[in-house]
């Protein structure tokens, strides 16, 4: 494929030290005020804040674990997000997945600048998931969603779609691609920054192949996942990513056949120099947001690939993020409320049909074009 017409702005440029540091304090500083309100629960206040994102539009409640993954191998620990179907309903969980508000904080300050949404930040440090953490898993043979964030962006911001999918009976497991991730907290307490991404070809490839591997050690440590190892169907597993996420997606399809379908949001199936785009024999989605990588699928052909555009979308539409807050350029003028909808939606229905193999009608709403 050839170079997108225009890349997403959080691939243009990193942060340097002292930027990302005043940011850190500043939301520091922000959630320390905002915990002084008269207004605002008993105890840890900012801990009492509801979700801006969303509700789940699936039948089940959500439980969510989080747990790291080690590959001795290539002397690796990468750590994910579980999102599935509960038994019941208890306490929610924090929506940046860190101990204490000071550690979301400074996660938080980190991967807003990264999104070039630092506003959001204290938005998103103690805010809410819709799951609560660690509750009995509900169901057995459960299909399975790995799921990968776009270059440079953390898991949790993933944690809307993947909630909706749990609630309509998936395990979704979501990865943090440690040392591009913005910054994740390790299970000893450990905050690991990550070096700002470029756009240079070697870079690319090397965390291309970073990528592919976390996802693999993902698929090969599913049934051992706590909570939800037992209860999972690993006959009927998808790849999603936004972004380079969904390039890491289709990569991984081509080269594992353990992935029966495919999700890439807003995402090029190969990258100039760095991989092509593969020939796959198996259903895939291509979420179109902004159009920049179009081309990149002209190969793909046949009755089980299917192309989706929304209108006035951006790259992150299909994240949380317009949920706390970013600009049209990047978030598109959809509200965000009906911008989750829509595209949980999409993907929900497209899911339900080709890994599930329900009979259910293709989703659609009046942002949607083009479908073929």
């Amino acid at each position: 494929m050839g170079h997108p017409a225009r890349r997403p702005r959080h691939q243009r440029r990193g942060w340097g030290a002292p930027v990302v540091s005043r940011l850190i304090a500043a939301t520091v500083a922000a959630v320390a005020l905002l915990g002084t309100g008269a207004g605002w629960a008993r105890g840890n206040p900012i801990a009492f804040r509801p979700s801006p994102i969303a509700a789940p539009a699936g039948a089940h409640p959500v439980g969510r674990i989080d747990t790291a993954l080690t590959d001795p191998d290539r002397d690796r620990t990468i750590v994910v997000s579980v999102w599935y179907p509960a038994l019941e309903v208890g306490s929610p969980a924090a929506y940046v997945p860190a101990a204490g508000s000071a550690a979301q904080a400074r996660i938080a300050a980190v991967s807003a600048s990264w999104m070039h949404a630092t506003a959001a930040a204290v938005r998103m440090v103690g805010a809410k998931a819709a799951a609560t953490q660690g509750a009995p898993v509900a169901g057995d043979r459960l299909p399975v969603v790995v799921a990968s964030p776009g270059m440079g962006t953390p898991r949790w911001i993933l944690s809307g779609l993947a909630t909706d999918l749990a609630s309509r009976g998936y395990v979704v497991v979501v990865i943090d691609h440690t040392g591009e991730s913005p910054a994740v907290q390790f299970p000893d307490g450990r905050i690991i920054l990550g070096t700002p991404p470029t756009t240079d070809t070697d870079y690319m490839r090397r965390q291309l192949h970073a990528r592919t591997a976390d996802l693999r050690l993902m698929l090969d440590r599913l049934a051992v996942l706590p909570i939800v190892g037992a209860h999972l169907d690993l006959g009927r597993i998808a790849a999603l990513g936004h972004s380079y996420g969904g390039t890491t997606a289709v990569q991984l399809a081509a080269a594992d056949s353990r992935v029966r379908a495919v999700v890439a949001l807003d995402a090029p199936a190969g990258w100039d120099g760095v991989a092509d785009a593969p020939t796959l024999d198996l259903p895939v989605l291509s979420l179109d947001l902004t159009g920049v990588w179009a081309s990149s699928w002209n190969e793909f052909r046949g009755n089980r690939f299917e192309v989706v555009s929304m209108r006035n979308a951006g790259h992150y539409t299909a994240t949380d993020l317009p949920a706390f807050g970013c600009g049209a350029d990047l978030c598109g003028t959809v509200p965000s409320d009906r911008a989750a909808i829509v595209s949980r939606g999409v993907v929900g229905s497209w899911l339900d049909r080709w890994l599930r193999g329900m009979d259910s009608p293709k989703f659609t709403a009046p942002e949607l074009k083009g479908r073929t």
